[in-house]
């Protein structure tokens, strides 16, 4: 049930960045163009880590797929660093070097996984290789977080587009809830929840639950994501209608 779970949400990763992809064909414009390739690298590599935690495959099987599935999210997280930079800051040096920072730190964690052999390390290189891939997910939380909070003040004067200001909300939980997900596995696996089952021998039940809280997460940043970039009609109305301007024209 978790890898199903697990597997709907790539597909959820990977409609997005193909619809980002499209967008960005259409439009010329960068951003959507590196958000959609990080949507695209991440639904095709986030699936391999329950795959390979299943129990099913053979230790060096399951060691090469979980390998290849950190590679692919080291991938993910480094296209969201270029992005976050494009995105909210384009013309600041300082973002421009932070990107770069929150690359290297990953490149180089993932590096040295995968120089290790163990595609679920522990002790200070999974410490390392956690605390990266978490900045460079934390990074757009704040910016997302920042840039809500602000045009929540417009809204209630007059001055902001209502469904442009739930976007920013939108994007605070699936980069929030995306930054989570690191920490929650790092948190799982020193209480002893992830360690990988004896051939043959059925998935704990702990372990099952959190791949199942894990796959909610993922299913909500998602989700969240895609309510963002491609909102339906009724949805925009919903928020439209909800929003402190609609809701005086509704009562006037």
């Amino acid at each position: 049930m978790p890898l199903l779970a697990t597997a709907l949400v790539c597909l959820a990763l990977l409609a997005l960045g193909g619809r980002l992809l499209r967008l960005a064909r259409q439009t010329g414009k960068t951003p959507e163009r590196w958000l959609g390739l990080a949507f695209a690298c991440a639904g095709a590599s986030v699936w391999l880590l329950p795959l390979a935690a299943s129990g099913g495959l053979a230790a060096a099987q399951a060691q090469r797929i979980a390998l290849a599935g950190q590679v692919g999210l080291t991938g993910a997280v480094s296209l969201l660093a270029v992005f976050t930079w494009r995105a909210f800051r384009p013309d600041s040096r300082r973002a421009a070097a932070l990107a770069a920072l929150v690359i290297l730190a990953n490149v180089g964690t993932c590096l040295a996984v995968v120089a290790s052999g163990a595609p679920l390390p522990s002790g200070p290189l999974g410490l390392a290789a956690v605390l990266a891939r978490s900045a460079a997910l934390v990074w757009p939380f704040a910016e997302s977080t920042g840039y809500a909070a602000r045009m929540r003040r417009r809204l209630a004067l007059g001055l902001a587009d209502p469904v442009v200001a739930n976007r920013f909300v939108l994007w605070s939980i699936w980069t929030g809830a995306l930054a989570a997900i690191p920490l929650f596995v790092l948190a799982l696996r020193a209480a002893g929840a992830l360690e990988p089952p004896a051939p043959g021998a059925p998935i704990p039940v702990a372990a099952r639950a959190a791949l199942a809280v894990l796959a909610g997460g993922g299913g909500l940043a998602a989700a969240a994501g895609w309510l963002a970039f491609f909102p339906p009609a009724a949805y925009r109305r919903w928020i439209a209608a909800t929003s402190p301007a609609g809701a005086d024209a509704a009562g006037a």
